[in-house]
């Protein structure tokens, strides 16, 4: 939309306004006694006042496709015509018969539609259905056209256009019946004005109060001035119906006062989004904006959920995420290149402006696709680093398999049958068949003992039993050249052991000087030092695989190795 596009409908309100205001000036200052504001200049002033605050206050929130500003601003010229139902209105007089009480119709259906531009619900839609047809129905319309002013005895009064025939007795009705329907619907208004507070978010509330209380006060004086002329069957202008009326302009002015501060909330959130985009950049660095985002929208809980290409959604440290549905936060989901990618998990209501919600993807879309990668690629090698684990968990799960058969199968067999050659040797006469006996015997010993080394080293039992302290203790008893030095006795996962027995399994299987281990667990890693690693080079790729496959790192500093890797605590 061009700007002389944009401009037309607001330049069209002003003009109405202008016009509308003029014309009721002129009019109350032709015959002040007739006028709801008498003859006070200030009751004059402040009736044309809050006019244009409301009118100004349509003009600063108008938008394409926006219901509010147009319900706001014919709220604002509703309140002026309902000046002209007197006989010095001239040629206006029928207009301000049909319309003299219509702004507050408008004005509850500005209110209930709010700046959020929330859809009617059905008792906001019942509300409204009774509150028009209250409005330009029952006192306007349906009124007008059974008044005639002249043929009652008002011979000052201009012809009303809309008269059909004289009937002073329906008129009286329809007047009672509509001020009657006003006090009804003025009050269910303020029921669902509350009700609407009641259940909105904390953030919708803060938008919509300010704008939606005064016009509550503003719809409960309706009703009272309702209540006020209900004997005589209209409304009037005696010092009550004055009293009341200015009170309603004070009260219009607060709702336009609400709008206005509505308006340079969400600026002052703009602005902040903008000094956000120009401190970050294109390229922040990982995890800053949601750090940023955070502080400008004032919303600590706030996180940010990326959705990559195969649909699975994923946070800032590329972890999968599931779009929480909790009861104390909201998802708004933002799109990117017209694809939705973006979750913003955030406090409840904090970006009910849809508005806002676009300006905070086109104004941070760089930033946002650059943190997306980001998170993208941690997903990437979060997969790879799964992968990893759970093949390294699958080999060892084979070793250990392999050494259970090994201990129960193999061996126990071999130790068998090393029994029965020496039951053998007790009924054996020939000394020579016993010689060949007892060295078959000591053959199998041996190859029992090969078995078992062979079987300790594919998966230690004793690691799995009582794990690492313990396993590095009975190591370094089988081979002296191990010194253990501070080691921890409590548990760790099982993986984490293993990665931290096998890489000082290995820095000693390649040695031929004494190596030296010890290890720490303290806020939440589990470092482990081997000392004596000269050279690990055969072995450094299934080290840096074992303890990568856990979340660690793997340090060489000159003949030390250092193992750090994350614990359960």
């Amino acid at each position: 939309m061009s700007g002389d596009r944009r401009l037309r409908p607001r330049v069209g309100l002003v003009s109405i306004f202008v016009l509308a205001a003029a014309a009721t000036i002129a009019i109350v200052r032709n015959e002040p006694n007739l006028a709801v504001t008498g003859d006070s200049a200030t009751a004059l002033t402040a009736d044309v006042v809050a006019g244009a605050l409301v009118a100004g206050a349509a003009m600063v929130t108008w938008r394409p496709g926006a219901l509010f500003p147009v319900l706001f601003g014919a709220c604002a010229v509703a309140w002026l015509v309902g000046d002209w139902n007197t006989p010095s209105a001239g040629a206006a007089f029928t207009a301000g018969i049909a319309l003299y009480a219509a702004w507050p119709a408008f004005l509850a259906a500005a209110v209930l539609r709010g700046l959020d531009e929330r859809p009617f619900d059905r008792s906001a839609l019942a509300l409204l259905t009774v509150a028009f047809g209250t409005a330009f129905g029952v006192l306007g319309l349906a009124s007008a056209v059974v008044a005639d002013p002249a043929a009652q005895g008002c011979s000052d009064c201009p012809p009303n256009v809309l008269n059909i025939t004289d009937a002073p007795s329906v008129a009286r009705a329809l007047g009672h019946t509509g001020l009657a329907l006003t006090v009804g619907w003025s009050a269910a208004f303020v029921v669902v004005a509350i009700l609407r507070l009641v259940r909105s978010s904390s953030a919708r509330r803060r938008l919509a109060a300010p704008v939606l209380m005064p016009a509550v006060v503003a719809v409960v004086l309706v009703g009272i001035d309702a209540a006020h002329g209900l004997d005589r069957g209209f409304m009037s202008n005696d010092a009550t119906d004055r009293a009341i009326h200015l009170a309603e302009a004070v009260a219009l002015s607060l709702t336009a006062a609400g709008v206005g501060l509505a308006r340079l909330r969400t600026r002052r959130t703009r602005r902040a989004l903008a000094r956000l985009v120009l401190d970050i950049g294109a390229a922040p660095v990982p995890g800053e904006l949601r750090e940023r985002l955070a502080g400008s929208l004032g919303d600590p809980s706030l996180e940010l959920l990326y959705r990559l290409e195969r649909g699975e959604w994923i946070d800032g440290d590329g972890m999968r995420a599931a779009l929480p549905a909790s009861s104390n936060s909201e998802t708004t989901l933002a799109r990117l290149g017209g694809e939705e990618v973006l979750a913003v998990v955030h406090r409840r209501g904090l970006l009910d402006d849809p508005q806002l919600v676009r300006e905070l993807v086109t104004t941070a879309s760089l930033a946002l696709q650059h943190e997306r990668l980001h998170a993208a690629r941690r997903a990437r090698l979060e997969e790879l680093r799964a992968s990893r684990a759970r093949i390294v968990a699958a080999s060892d799960r084979e070793r250990q398999a392999l050494e259970r058969d090994l201990h129960d199968g193999s061996q126990q067999r071999l130790v068998a049958l090393a029994l029965a050659i020496r039951l053998a040797r007790r009924h054996a006469e020939d000394p020579s068949l016993d010689s060949g006996l007892a060295q078959a015997e000591d053959e199998l010993r041996a190859a029992v003992v090969d078995l078992r080394k062979v079987a300790h080293g594919l998966f230690p039992t004793v690691l799995a039993d009582e794990g690492l302290g313990p396993a590095l203790e009975a190591l370094s008893e089988d081979t002296p050249r191990l010194i253990a030095r501070e080691l921890p006795q409590r548990r760790f996962g099982a993986a984490v052991e293993s990665a931290a027995y096998f890489a000082t399994r290995e820095a000693l299987r390649l040695s031929n000087t004494p190596v030296t281990v010890e290890a720490v667990a303290d806020d939440g890693h589990l470092r482990v030092t081997i000392g004596g690693a000269a050279s690990l080079d055969g072995a450094m790729v299934e080290i840096r695989d074992r303890v990568g496959a856990v979340g660690g790192t793997v340090t060489a500093r000159r003949d030390d190795l250092c193992l750090e890797m994350p614990c359960a605590s």
